[in-house]
C-alpha cells in the first residue's frame, strides 16, 4: 500500500483494509488477544455487583491499592489496577472487533502541537537548543558516513570519527549517523533553519547510494556486520547482554539508522527516506523469516534498541501489516510478560536496554489497542517513575536498575544515565497524548529542567553520559567534537535538545493545553491562534500569555497548576483574577510525577480550564510561587534532596577534582544537623546570588551554597544530604573517627599494595589473567573475571602476614571464588547478589612456610562453582602483628 500524503509534523496513519471508511460495530464482549491470557483470570464465583480486593502489601509483584473487578459476558474477571499509568491508559481500550482495525485504534486524546508550530524564544531551553544547533552544524556528515560507504565497497569521502563510532574494531559504528539524521530533521522542524534540511537530504542521498550498492536493502556500517547477520539468519545465534555473534549490540545500532530514516520522512517530508526504510525493513524481515520464536527470543537477549517501535511506526506510515507483525517478533517476552503481570522484575537489568522496548509496546497499543502492550508499558512507566527514580528524574546506578524503593545505598557513584532520561521523556510525552493527565506533565517538567538541562554544559555544549545525584560527585562530560567518545549519550543528546518544544502545548478539538512554562510562541492553526508566552520560569514565578486571533473564537485554555505551587497561585485574564474556587485543585496524595510524599502532602497538579470567547489581544497572567521542600529517599527518610518548586538544589562543594575517578565521591561532604527542623528555617535565599540559597547554622563541618542543579557545571556537588540530630551526629562522628584510625593503622602495617583496574598500577604488580576485565564502582577502580587473574605482592618473612582484600557487596549475581598464594589456596569467598552497596575488607592469614625465604608472592583469584569472581578493589599484604 502506498504511503499517505505527508504533512511535516503531522504523522497521519494509513488505513489498511478494503473499507477504509467503514464504521466498526461494538462487539458483544471484550476479547483480548489470546497471547494476553495473563491479564484474564479464570472464572471465579462473585456477586453481580463490583467487588474490591486489596493485594497484600508484602507480596512482591502485587500492586498496592484496590483492584476493580468487572463482570463481562464471558464471565472472566477483568482486573484494572488503580495506578496512574495503568488505570488511565487501560481506560482508553475501546470495545473493538478483532478484525483489522483502522489505525490508530487509540487516537491521541491530546495532540502535541508539532515542532513546526512551536518556537522557543528565550530561557535555558532555548539556550540549550542553540548550543545543540551549533554543534550539529560543526559535525561533518561525510565523516560519520565513512563506515557505511566502506562496508558497501565505496570509497569514504572523509576519514571516520573515533570513539564508539570508530570505523574499525568492535564498536557501535553507524549509530552516530542515525542519531544525527534524527537530530537535524528534528532541528529543522524546531527552528526552520534550511541548513538542517539540506544536511538531512544529503545524508539520505548518500545512504541511498550505499543501499543500492548492497542490493538487498541492507544499510549498516558495522565491521563484519553482514557476515554476522547471515549467521543469525541461519540460526547460529550467540547472544549475550551486549554481544550478538561478536558484534556490539548490532540491532541497537541499526535501530538508530531506522529511526533517522523515519524522522527524516516524518519531519522533512523526504519520501526517499521512507523508501530506504521499507527496503531496510524487508532485509530485517528476511533475517528473521527462518527463525522460530525460541531463536528470536535468544537473539533478543542482546540489547536491540527500539526495533519494535520502529516497525510499529513503519506500519503507521505505510499501512502494511507485515511491519506490525515484524514489530511483534521484536517483543522480548522475558521482560514484557512479567510487566504485564504487574511484576517489577527490573532489578539487575540494564536501564536503557529496557526503556525502548516499552516505548515500542506503547506505540503498538496506540495503533492496534492491544491491552497487553498497555499493561506492560504503563506499569513500567509507573514503576520507573514512582519507585526507581531520583529527585532529578534520572534512574539507575552504573546503568542498571536496583530493587524498587531501595535507593539510599545507590545515590553515590555513576548514577542517572542521560540516554535513559531521554527515552523516559519520549515515553512520557506519548503517555500524556493518550491521556492528558498532569501526572505525566509533572515528570516531564522534573526530568527536563533537572536532568536534561543539567546534562549539557551551558558554555561549550558538551553532553554528559552520567549526571550523578550523589554526595561529592561531578558530571561525566563527553567530548563532543572530533576527539570525542561519540557514546550513546552523545547521540541521544543531539536529539534531546532539539525536542525542547515538543510537549509544551497540546490540542484537541476546541481545547489547548499549556503543559509547561517556557518562553515560546505557538501556532494553533485549527483555532487560528498565535500564542506568545513570556516567562522568567523556571527560576522566576510569572508567565504571561498573549493571544493573537483573526476573529473572536470560543475554546478552552487549559493551564497547568503545578503541584508544587503554593496557595497563592493565581491566574488573571485581562487583569481580572479568576475566583479561588476555579483554581482549587483536587486533593491528592500524589504529585510531582513521583511516589507519594509524606503527609501533609500538597494538592496534586491539575489543569485549570478557562472556557470563554477569546479576542485578539487578550492576555493571561499566571503566578507560579515556589516554596522549599525536602524529598527523602523511600528507604531512608534522613537522606534527602532539597527542592525549590520544580528545581533540585545542588550543594556547591568547589571546583571539580578531575584527579578522582568517574563517580568517585569526595570525602568530608557536609551533613546537616536539621533532622527535626522545617527546611525553610535553615535554608535561606543567598544574599548575593539570585535564585540561589545557603544553609544557615546546620552544616557540619560547614554550611553550603545551594544552586539550581541545571546551573551547576564543572563543580563538585551534592544532590542528596544526610540529616542528623545533634546527638545522632555526635555518635556518627565518633564512628567516622574510628574508621579513619583503623585505616591509618592498616596503612602503617602494609608491606605492599596492588590497585586493580588501573593500568600502570597493574603493570607494576605484574597482573595476569584470563577472561577478566577492569571495572569501576562508585569511582573506585577494580577488576573482575570469569576465570582467573593474579597480582604479585612483596612479603616480609620476618613477620606473620595476612592478605587484606577489598570487595563490594553490590554484585548482580552470586560470586564464588578461591584465593591462592603461589598456587596454594588460603581461602574461599562467596558474595551473595544484591547486597547493600558498601565496600568491605576480608583478611586471609598466610601460613609462615608459604613465604619463608621469599621476597614476593603471586596472589591469584580463581572462579569456582561455575560462578564468577567478585570485583576486587584492592589487595594489600600486611604485617599481622602490627598494632591495629
Amino acid at each position: 500500500m502506498a504511503a499517505t500524503p505527508h504533512r511535516p509534523g503531522h504523522h497521519r496513519v494509513a488505513r489498511p483494509g478494503p473499507h477504509p471508511g467503514r464504521r466498526l460495530r461494538k462487539p458483544r464482549r471484550l476479547t483480548p488477544p489470546g497471547q494476553h491470557r495473563l491479564f484474564w483470570q479464570t472464572p471465579q464465583p462473585e456477586p453481580p455487583h463490583r467487588r474490591t480486593f486489596r493485594a497484600p502489601a508484602h507480596r512482591p509483584g502485587h500492586l498496592q491499592g484496590p483492584l476493580k473487578v468487572r463482570r463481562v459476558r464471558s464471565k472472566t474477571a477483568v482486573m484494572t489496577p488503580r495506578l496512574p499509568g495503568l488505570a488511565l491508559l487501560l481506560g482508553l481500550w475501546p470495545a473493538l472487533a478483532p478484525a483489522a482495525p483502522l489505525t490508530p485504534v487509540i487516537p491521541d486524546a491530546a495532540r502535541p502541537l508539532p515542532l513546526t508550530a512551536v518556537r522557543l524564544t528565550g530561557g535555558p531551553l532555548k539556550h540549550a537548543q542553540d548550543l545543540d544547533a551549533k554543534y550539529l552544524l560543526a559535525l561533518e556528515p561525510d565523516r560519520m558516513l565513512a563506515g557505511y560507504r566502506l562496508r558497501a565497497g565505496l570509497p569514504p569521502k572523509a576519514p571516520g570519527y573515533g570513539g564508539w563510532d570508530a570505523v574499525e574494531g568492535k564498536q557501535l559504528t553507524g549509530h552516530i549517523a542515525g542519531h544525527y539524521l534524527s537530530a537535524v530533521s528534528l532541528m529543522w522542524a524546531a527552528t526552520g533553519d534550511p541548513r538542517f534540511k539540506e544536511r538531512a537530504d544529503y545524508i539520505i542521498r548518500e545512504l541511498k547510494e550505499v543501499q543500492d550498492k548492497h542490493g538487498d536493502g541492507y544499510l549498516g556500517a558495522l565491521a563484519n556486520g553482514r557476515e554476522r547477520f547471515a549467521e543469525v539468519a541461519r540460526g547460529d545465534i550467540r547472544s549475550g547482554g551486549f554481544d550478538l555473534n561478536g558484534l556490539w549490540s548490532p540491532w541497537y545500532v541499526l535501530h538508530k539508522t531506522y529511526a533517522g530514516l523515519r524522522d527524516a520522512y516524518r519531519w522533512t517530508g523526504n519520501r526517499t527516506a521512507l523508501e530506504l526504510e521499507i527496503r531496510f525493513a524487508a532485509w530485517a524481515e528476511g533475517i528473521l523469516s527462518k527463525l522460530d520464536d525460541f531463536q528470536v527470543q535468544r537473539m533478543l537477549n542482546t540489547e536491540f534498541g527500539g526495533m519494535n517501535e520502529i516497525f510499529a511506526d513503519l506500519y503507521a506510515d505505510t499501512g502494511d501489516k507485515r511491519w506490525l507483525d515484524l514489530s511483534y517478533r521484536f517483543e522480548h517476552h522475558a521482560v514484557t510478560e512479567p510487566l504485564k503481570r504487574h511484576q517489577d522484575n527490573l532489578a539487575g537489568k540494564h536501564g536503557n536496554t529496557q526503556v525502548p522496548k516499552l516505548i515500542g509496546s506503547l506505540a503498538r497499543f496506540a495503533l492496534v489497542g492491544d491491552p497487553g502492550d498497555a499493561y506492560a508499558a504503563a506499569f513500567f512507566w509507573d514503576r520507573v517513575v514512582q519507585h526507581h527514580s531520583y529527585a532529578t528524574g534520572g534512574h539507575g546506578k552504573d546503568e542498571y536498575f536496583g530493587e524498587p524503593d531501595k535507593l539510599s545505598d545507590r545515590v553515590d557513584g555513576r548514577t542517572a544515565e542521560t540516554c535513559n532520561v531521554y527515552n523516559m521523556l519520549k515515553m512520557t510525552r506519548k503517555m500524556f497524548a493518550l491521556r492528558p493527565d498532569p501526572h505525566y506533565a509533572d515528570f516531564h517538567e522534573r526530568a527536563l529542567f533537572n536532568h536534561i538541562l543539567a546534562s549539557q554544559d551551558p558554555q561549550d555544549g558538551w553532553a554528559c553520559y552520567m549526571v550523578p545525584v550523589g554526595r561529592g560527585v561531578r558530571h561525566e562530560y563527553e567530548r563532543n567534537m572530533t576527539n570525542g567518545g561519540f557514546t550513546c549519550c552523545t547521540g541521544s543528546s543531539m536529539e534531546s535538545h532539539a525536542l525542547h518544544g515538543d510537549g509544551l502545548y497540546y490540542e484537541s478539538g476546541q481545547r489547548l493545553w499549556v503543559n509547561l512554562y517556557a518562553p515560546s510562541t505557538a501556532d494553533w492553526q485549527a483555532a487560528g491562534l498565535k500564542l506568545t508566552m513570556d516567562t522568567d520560569f523556571p527560576e522566576g514565578q510569572n508567565a504571561t500569555l498573549k493571544l493573537a486571533l483573526d476573529a473572536p473564537r470560543a475554546f478552552t485554555l487549559e493551564l497547568r497548576r503545578p503541584w508544587w505551587a503554593a496557595t497563592n497561585f493565581t491566574i488573571a485574564v485581562n487583569a481580572q483574577p479568576l475566583p479561588p474556587r476555579q483554581l482549587a485543585p483536587p486533593p491528592s496524595e500524589r504529585g510531582g510525577g513521583r511516589r507519594p510524599r509524606p503527609a501533609p502532602a500538597p494538592a496534586a497538579s491539575a489543569f485549570v480550564p478557562i472556557l470563554r470567547t477569546w479576542n485578539n489581544g487578550d492576555t493571561v497572567t499566571i503566578t507560579l510561587p515556589k516554596t522549599l521542600r525536602l524529598e527523602p529517599l523511600p528507604d531512608n527518610p534522613r537522606r534527602v534532596a532539597i527542592l525549590w518548586g520544580p528545581l533540585v538544589l545542588a550543594g556547591d562543594l568547589g571546583p571539580e577534582d578531575r584527579r578522582r575517578g568517574r563517580g568517585a565521591p569526595a570525602e568530608d561532604v557536609p551533613v546537616f544537623l536539621a533532622a527535626e527542623k522545617p527546611v525553610a528555617d535553615w535554608v535561606k535565599p543567598h544574599p548575593n546570588r539570585p535564585g540561589c540559597f545557603r544553609t544557615t547554622g546546620v552544616g557540619k563541618e560547614t554550611d553550603v551554597d545551594l544552586v539550581p542543579f541545571y546551573r551547576l557545571h564543572r563543580r563538585t556537588y551534592a544532590v542528596y544530604w544526610d540529616l542528623f540530630t545533634p546527638a545522632e551526629w555526635e555518635k556518627r562522628a565518633a564512628e567516622i573517627a574510628a574508621e579513619r584510625e583503623r585505616q591509618r593503622k592498616l596503612e602503617a602495617a602494609t608491606v605492599g599494595f596492588a590497585q586493580p583496574g588501573e593500568m600502570q598500577a597493574e603493570r607494576d604488580a605484574n597482573m595476569r589473567g584470563e577472561n577478566t576485565t577492569p571495572d569501576r564502582v562508585m569511582g573506585r577502580p577494580g577488576r573482575r573475571g570469569s576465570h582467573w587473574f593474579s597480582f604479585d605482592l612483596p612479603v616480609d618473612p620476618a613477620h606473620p602476614l595476612a592478605l587484606v582484600v577489598t570487595y563490594n557487596s553490590d554484585e548482580w549475581q552470586d560470586r564464588s571464588f578461591d584465593i591462592l598464594v603461589d598456587d596454594r589456596r588460603i581461602g574461599s569467598q562467596t558474595i551473595p547478589r544484591r547486597g547493600p552497596t558498601r565496600f568491605f575488607d576480608v583478611e586471609y592469614p598466610l601460613p609462615a612456610d608459604l613465604v619463608q625465604g621469599k621476597q614476593k608472592v603471586t596472589v591469584k583469584f580463581q572462579a569456582t562453582g561455575g560462578r564468577e569472581i567478585g570485583c576486587v578493589f584492592g589487595l594489600r599484604m600486611i604485617r599481622a602483628d602490627a598494632p591495629r
